[in-house]
């Protein structure tokens, strides 16, 4: 952990704060005020860590990813795919290997927590450093000095991971840091996951595993105002569309299945039963799933 903060110290030096978010607890938006050409082909990385992010299911695996990552992306800034596995790695590391640790107790959690919320804000900061390679926002968020969500109608295609991860980043950090700075950012979600939508629409396809509309379901599942009819139903067609996707199901049982143990026990197990290999370019993250629904069933 402490190498992984000192090349993110060295990271974020190199970004130039453009903005701070008001209200609740404040993250700084940082933005690379750089002129970097983004790479046309993604990078290439070294043997060590292809492995070791193959096997980021490994928490300890995943902690030296970040750091020997961090260090390529410093050394090799055009790669934007570098960057969204840096903001995707780190999610894991809160969503995933931190979360399995959470006990109920709050005295142990508060440090469990305090460590996700900085592995959540370095997920965020990893995704914004890659939308940056977007010359046209970059202009308008360092130039123009428009907010990021005032920003976003530039964004393509090539942007969408990093625009999708930012998002779950940072609703991610928003929720754990408190129901404050969440009700103050969900304007910012919205801004995020409709653009997400429009670029969707314009590419002709839905995004990871109908990434949408697992935020519709989400939303209304979560917050004390959504419809919670229509949250069963989306994930109901979410799961439909992707059924070998688990972390869809292990999110509709914890978030809305805990009052009704058959159906609570009928997604978990079958996440349990699955195969992560089925969707072999997130293996490791659908053993992850596993795991969590395991915690889940043997909290019951």
């Amino acid at each position: 952990m402490n190498q992984t903060k000192h090349w993110s110290k060295i990271a974020l030096a190199t970004l130039v704060l453009v903005s701070v978010v008001a209200c609740g607890k404040s993250r700084q938006v940082k933005i690379s005020a750089s002129d970097v050409t983004r790479a046309t082909t993604p990078a290439k990385l070294p043997a060590d860590i292809e492995k070791l992010w193959k096997n980021r299911q490994n928490e300890q695996d995943l902690r030296q990813v970040l750091v020997s990552l961090e260090k390529f992306a410093i050394e090799n800034p055009q790669y934007t795919d570098v960057k969204v596995m840096l903001c995707r790695g780190n999610y894991l590391m809160s969503d995933g290997h931190l979360w399995l640790k959470l006990t109920g107790d709050a005295d142990d959690d508060a440090k469990v927590k305090e460590e996700s919320i900085q592995f959540y804000d370095a997920a965020v900061n990893w995704c914004e450093a890659a939308l940056a390679m977007n010359p046209k926002f970059r202009d308008k968020v360092v130039k123009d000095g428009l907010e990021v969500e005032k920003a976003l109608d530039v964004l393509g295609p090539e942007d969408i991971d990093a625009l999708y991860w930012r998002y779950a980043s940072l609703a991610k950090w928003s929720r754990l840091v408190g129901f404050t700075t969440l009700l103050s950012n969900r304007s910012k979600f919205s801004a995020m996951v409709n653009r997400v939508k429009e670029i969707e629409k314009a590419m002709g396809k839905e995004y990871f595993y109908a990434a949408t509309l697992r935020y519709d379901a989400a939303s209304n599942a979560l917050s004390p105002t959504g419809d919670k009819k229509l949250a069963d139903k989306l994930f109901e067609e979410a799961i439909a569309k992707h059924p070998n996707y688990f972390a869809v199901r292990v999110l509709y049982a914890e978030s809305r299945l805990k009052g009704n143990e058959d159906k609570f026990k009928k997604q978990l197990e079958f996440v349990l039963k699955g195969k992560p290999s089925s969707l072999p370019e997130i293996e490791a993250d659908q053993i992850v799933e596993q795991r969590k629904a395991k915690k889940l069933l043997d909290e019951l």
